[in-house]
């Protein structure tokens, strides 16, 4: 009887000795995990200081409201019913079309003697974001350019027109061909203003807040 008391404390000081390191694993993973979370939030709430008075992010935000909240849900808006109409069509671009057209960007900002870095570091954007924008531009152009065409009596309408107006290099003549793609990227414009306004005036759009 002595021995199967003494070989049930056992037990009980060994499982005491096994749980109790658990507990103090548990306890500090729990530590770990909330101030993680405090340094996550205190991230994402706060977005500065200054002489220790704390800025909150609602307090940036409610100030780009007021600047430009109307002009930014009006490209969000436009965005989203751009990329509607393109699913409802099946109106797909690739990610080679974007690429190109990327490099088309690059080439003419290398042009003027800056890269295409620099100019996303200006405007504060990143890649990813050019990548949406020009793939938003492709497929509003790929929806409502279609048939976008050019005739030679626009184009030389266009070349008489210029004849008589002042320029810079007179010596430096306009070519056909680039009078053509002038012509077309002033016809696709509008194309694309009136695709918008016709996709706008069509959608049912709920404001919840007004600014």
């Amino acid at each position: 009887m002595a021995k199967k008391e003494k070989a049930v404390k056992k037990n009980v000081t060994a499982s005491l000795i096994i749980k109790k390191p658990k507990k103090i694993f548990v306890f500090g993973l729990v530590v770990l995990l909330v101030l993680g979370l405090i340094y996550f939030s205190a991230k994402f709430f706060l977005v500065a200081s200054v002489n220790g008075e704390l800025i909150g992010r609602m307090s940036v935000v409610k100030e780009l409201e007021k600047q430009s909240g109307k002009k930014t849900l009006d490209v969000i808006i436009l965005k989203t019913l751009i990329s509607q109409e393109a699913k409802k069509r099946k109106v797909i671009i690739s990610q080679k079309d974007i690429d190109a057209e990327i490099q088309k960007i690059e080439a003419n900002i290398t042009a003027q003697g800056s890269t295409l870095d620099q100019l996303l570091q200006q405007q504060g954007m990143k890649k990813s974001d050019l990548t949406k924008e020009v793939k938003i531009q492709l497929l509003v152009s790929k929806m409502a350019g279609e048939n976008v065409t050019v005739t030679d009596k626009e184009i030389d309408d266009f070349i008489d027109s210029q004849k008589n107006q002042p320029s810079a290099n007179p010596d430096q003549q306009i070519s056909r061909d680039q009078v053509k793609l002038q012509l077309k990227q002033q016809k696709l414009q509008q194309k694309i203003q009136t695709f918008v306004a016709g996709l706008k005036d069509k959608a049912k759009i709920n404001y919840f807040i007004e600014y």
